[in-house]
């Protein structure tokens, strides 16, 4: 391999790895700030595509300029390690610049202006990048066959970002470390592209190489600004201990005797609250007569824990996921606390909280007296498993005769305004679709209980009579408090509204409540979104298939009737490609997080699978020896449907079936990979026969379209699809618009007899 060949493959793949590991990070960090949910998480990956599109459109107009020359590409690179390091410190100075406080929600419209502007300078360069590789390097005269070939090993390198990035990086190195490190690697690939071009002054640029190198590591540079960063991002509040782990940020924060604990910028506990510690747990305790063990899932630091520890008979199962919580826990809460935590009533279990409850219900051992979800609203897709008729389900299935299965939600003293209502009734009725018995206790926290005996009642005196009959010494849940939380009038009003409101049953595959909360969110900021989501939840799913079909029909028909069509349809064949293939890795996502449990440990193994699928399907295409033309592009289509319908059929057997996990892994991980494949495969098929129709030098243009495309999917599926459609009927839409493409493609063959029109 010559030299330039070598520093082609190396430039490729070292821009896949770096724009793979700094959209990992840098998602990571935005989650913190903006109290991420699925809406956010849409949000980031609808401006990460669509900038990056937009870069690779600007690549266009540089390519043809004397900047598209070999020894200018380094400029390019350097200005990415230099933009990798000083977007992360940008996004920790997001509060200052936004003006709110730690834990407090911010609105969608600056939401979506900040991260525009935060994400835009990396992202433009990553999409001029991918251009200029295409065109300057001349290892190849044919312009798609080098595309292709940028596409290839891109692909590999973003495979490669994410297997490490996920599985070796993150769990060991925070998130500024990652980006330190990915700096300095830039820095230097853009030092060596320099100097292997450019005549004189080598050991000019290496000496300055070595000086930044040894100014961040040495010198503690980056330890410097990480603390100095990280001081911004909390607004001066007193950070005692900031640790990222695999499944988010967690930071302890200390005012006085105040000890905040928050993980991914959402406030986990507070301590002392005694009045949420007592409320979680106290409540269920005191409505059951002889409860014995507890399965307390999350939220057990910070009192909770405590609370339930009053009542001596009871052993408790206390599920949490970090491990670094409980370590947090124990290093920072008052003795009394830590005293709790290593009870020997207490058994501390290191896994997912949905995955534990599946399988202890797969066992068909009745365990629990007591089951308690302490965790917070279902804000995302995560939390939603925790508050779905499946979950209420497989919960039953653990409950002893006459126990006890209880959560929290939020709500409002004296008035629930119509968002309020609708998301407490869906709730409600999900509930009462598994549980006889439920009552809803009103508050500032409503408090669902749900049995099949008919032991539960919202008698103040008898909730407040059992407490002292096991003993259980109160500050808030007494007879005092109760009086007038519990107050007939109260209970009355919250069961009409809860009635007279038809808030939908929350489904694993059709999450709603999170939809719910991302309405009643928007209405506490007042934001622009709100009339949009009313709008939207009360739309007939219908209209989805009407208006997509309708616009898929109208724009391919256009298309259809000019001269020139092929270019116009493989075009469109890339957006839809990149449309599709997002829909399609989301949904395998979410439906491995709903079956078996926290996703976060696989996203790298999926992610590697997904960009190694891209890579072979770009490989199996340019190593076609036959002239890329419609009658390929058309068989790829058909493979498309293929696997959609494959994936549906198997989503039925995933919810009539009792898979081990390594198999459904397997399953899952199989159909992304195909996914992968058939995308790479269908966008290196029709951008080199746009290539060869056209005969201009745009290699942006087919790669612009792809993340277009993958942009609009990744708004539409967090924030609509998949709550108001749920993942089966967002793939059937996913299959008629492949479909209505399939069509018109195969209609082409008929008006061609070679792809060269």
């Amino acid at each position: 391999m010559n030299r330039n060949k070598f520093l082609f493959v190396l430039a490729c793949l070292l821009l896949g790895f770096a724009s793979i590991l700094s959209q990992i990070i840098l998602f990571r960090e935005l989650l913190a700030v903006f109290y991420g949910n699925e809406l956010c998480l849409g949000i980031l990956l609808f401006v990460w595509f669509l900038w990056v599109g937009l870069g690779s459109k600007l690549g266009n107009v540089i390519a043809v300029s004397k900047s598209s020359l070999l020894k200018h590409l380094s400029f390019w690179y350097f200005l990415l390690a230099i933009f990798s390091i000083l977007t992360i410190i940008g996004i920790r100075y997001s509060r200052i610049v936004l003006n709110v406080l730690p834990g407090e929600i911010i609105g969608f419209v600056p939401m979506l202006i900040f991260t525009f502007l935060i994400l835009g300078p990396l992202c433009l360069i990553l999409g001029i990048l991918f251009v200029l590789n295409s065109t300057v390097w001349h290892l190849d005269p044919k312009l798609g066959k080098m595309v292709t070939k940028v596409y290839l090993w891109e692909s590999l390198g973003a495979g490669l970002g994410g297997f490490l990035g996920s599985l070796v990086l993150i769990p060991h190195l925070s998130n500024f470390s990652v980006q330190s490190w990915l700096f300095m690697v830039l820095f230097l690939f853009s030092i060596l592209l320099w100097v292997s071009f450019s005549k004189g002054r080598r050991m000019f640029f290496f000496l300055g190489a070595i000086i930044v190198v040894l100014a961040f590591k040495i010198g503690k540079l980056d330890t410097y600004l990480e603390g100095k960063s990280l001081n911004k991002l909390w607004r001066g509040q007193p950070v005692v201990k900031s640790v990222d782990s695999i499944y988010g940020n967690l930071v302890i924060l200390k005012n006085k005797e105040q000890i905040s604990l928050y993980e991914n910028g959402l406030l986990l506990f507070s301590y002392p609250d005694e009045f949420s510690s007592e409320e979680a747990v106290l409540f269920a305790v005191a409505e059951h007569p002889e409860p014995k063990r507890l399965l307390l899932i999350g939220g057990g630091a910070g009192g909770t824990l405590t609370q339930a520890l009053k009542y001596k008979d009871l052993k408790i199962d206390y599920v949490e996921l970090d491990p670094k919580i409980i370590e947090l826990g124990e290093n920072f809460l008052p003795d009394p606390e830590v005293g709790s935590l290593k009870n020997e009533r207490v058994t501390i279990i290191h896994k997912d909280g949905r995955l534990f409850v599946r399988q202890k219900a797969d066992e068909g051992v009745e365990l629990y007296d007591l089951i308690v979800p302490n965790l917070p609203d279902p804000y995302n897709a995560q939390l939603n498993r925790f508050y779905t008729k499946e979950f209420f389900g497989l919960v039953k299935k653990l409950l002893l005769r006459d126990g006890i299965f209880s959560f929290r939600a939020t709500s409002s003293e004296n008035y629930l305004n119509p968002e309020q209502a609708l998301y407490i009734s869906s709730l409600y009725r999900t509930l009462s679709s598994e549980f006889k018995s439920v009552i809803v206790l009103p508050g500032s926290n409503n408090v669902f209980l749900a049995s099949q005996g008919e032991n539960l009642t919202y008698d103040w005196m008898k909730i407040s009579e059992s407490l002292k009959n096991k003993n259980i010494q109160t500050t808030y849940i007494n007879e005092h408090f109760l009086s007038n939380r519990l107050s007939p009038e109260r209970i009355e009003y919250l069961l009409g509204i809860i009635q007279s409101v038809k808030g939908k049953i929350n489904y694993d595959l059709k999450p709603i409540s999170y939809f719910y909360n991302a309405v009643l969110w928007s209405t506490q900021l007042r934001s622009v979104e709100k009339s949009v989501f009313n709008f939207l939840a009360k739309l007939d799913p219908l209209w989805y298939f009407l208006v997509g079909s309708a616009l898929s029909f109208s724009f391919l028909f256009l298309i259809f009737r000019r001269k020139k069509f092929v270019s116009g349809l493989s075009l469109y064949a890339i957006f839809v490609a990149g449309f599709s293939s997002i829909i399609f890795e989301i949904s395998i996502i979410l439906i491995y997080q709903v079956f078996y449990g926290y996703v976060y440990s696989k996203i790298g193994l999926f992610l590697t699978l997904f960009m190694l699928g891209l890579f072979t399907g770009a490989l199996y295409i340019d190593g076609k020896k036959v002239i890329t033309g419609v009658k390929n592009l058309t068989w790829l289509q058909s493979l498309q449907l293929v696997l959609i319908l494959l994936f549906l059929f198997l989503i039925s057997g995933f919810l009539s079936s009792q898979l081990s996990p390594r198999i459904l892994e397997t399953i899952l991980g199989g159909m992304i990979f195909f996914s992968g494949f058939i995308g790479g495969a269908i966008f290196t098929c029709a951008n080199q026969l746009y290539l060869q129709i056209k005969q201009e030098k745009k290699a942006g243009t087919g790669y612009a379209l792809d993340l277009f495309g993958s942009a609009f999917s990744s708004i539409l599926i967090s924030a609509i699809f998949i709550p108001l459609l749920g993942i089966s009927s967002t793939l059937w839409l996913i299959f008629l618009l492949n479909f209505i493409l399939w069509g018109f493609l195969y209609l082409s063959s008929f008006r061609t007899k070679t792809a060269q029109l």
